[in-house]
């Protein structure tokens, strides 16, 4: 059996470094925990996300700290138990969790290119001779997270598609964390592909620097279908005055404006617009072909 992790907390550094200019009142509130997923990895999704926690608290004079859960069942107890506040998460999640959310009031994350859908790319290493997916049979394998809804669930509807069953058919397989982690454990060798987000290979050369991963030694062979951005959603016993004041301030956030375009990219985000239930009915469709477990 797999033990579950509690969730990882990073709100000591947030709250420190913000605190001279959140005022007194702000300073003796409770902090929101805003849960990031799918990526795991506790270092990386601070930096992403650290400027944007900063803006929000600015914005709204209201403390608030970033939770990294260990997995989706982690993430499942905590909102349950009203642990978390908000969450910016994959649409499978959303639509498995709906009832636990304030479906009323929430928006979705647009990409970098603004753009309301993304998908995934399936990398190897270029010296690796592999050009296709039918040359991955009897090969191995790292996937997202399953709280991935690019990098797992439309990851495995490509392989399904191309007749290539990945119980099966490839030597194994495994599901790691950010694409990070992934396209470093490809440049290393330790895995024949990995399934990254396409974004991270439209920053190549520079996420390759931070990595210390030469450029162009990872290239892509196939991609997924696409599937829609993330949703920021609210726990639905947070008071309709804060889940406004946040909304609010995300929408706010523009790509065009220079210090916004800092906050966004650095979270691989091209900002926030509102969005509806209804909006996600082709991910419902996904989940009925039991791609998710």
């Amino acid at each position: 059996m797999t033990h579950h992790l509690p969730l990882r907390l990073i709100g000591l550094a947030i709250f420190l470094s913000v605190l001279g200019g959140v005022s007194h009142a702000a300073e003796t509130q409770k902090p929101l925990n805003i849960a990031i997923l799918p990526c795991s990895n506790i270092e990386i999704t601070f930096k992403k996300f650290y400027p944007l926690i900063r803006y929000l608290m600015q914005k709204t004079n209201i403390d608030m700290r970033i939770v990294v859960p260990a997995d989706f069942t982690a993430f499942e107890i905590s909102l349950r138990k009203g642990e978390i506040d908000f969450a910016l998460q994959d649409a499978h999640t959303y639509i498995t969790l709906a009832n636990l959310y304030n479906k009323g009031e929430f928006l979705r994350a647009l990409s970098i290119e603004g753009e309301t859908t993304n998908f995934a790319v399936v990398v190897v290493g270029k010296d690796s001779h592999i050009k296709t997916l039918n040359d991955l049979r009897g090969r191995t394998v790292i996937f997202g997270p399953k709280a991935s809804l690019t990098k797992w669930v439309a990851a495995r509807l490509l392989f399904e598609e191309n007749a290539i069953n990945i119980d099966k058919d490839l030597k194994a397989y495994s599901n790691g964390g950010c694409c990070e982690d992934i396209a470093f454990s490809v440049y290393l060798k330790s895995v024949d592909a990995g399934v990254v987000c396409n974004h991270f290979l439209a920053e190549h050369e520079e996420k390759q620097k931070e990595l210390g991963v030469e450029a162009g030694k990872i290239l892509a062979i196939s991609r997924t279908k696409s599937v829609p951005t993330r949703v920021f959603v609210s726990h639905k016993d947070v008071s309709k005055d804060t889940v406004f004041k946040i909304n609010n301030a995300l929408l706010e956030l523009d790509r065009n404006n220079p210090e916004h375009s800092k906050i966004l990219y650095r979270g691989e985000l091209g900002g926030f617009q509102r969005a509806q239930d209804k909006d996600y009915e082709e991910v419902r469709k996904l989940m009925t072909n039991n791609l998710i477990n």
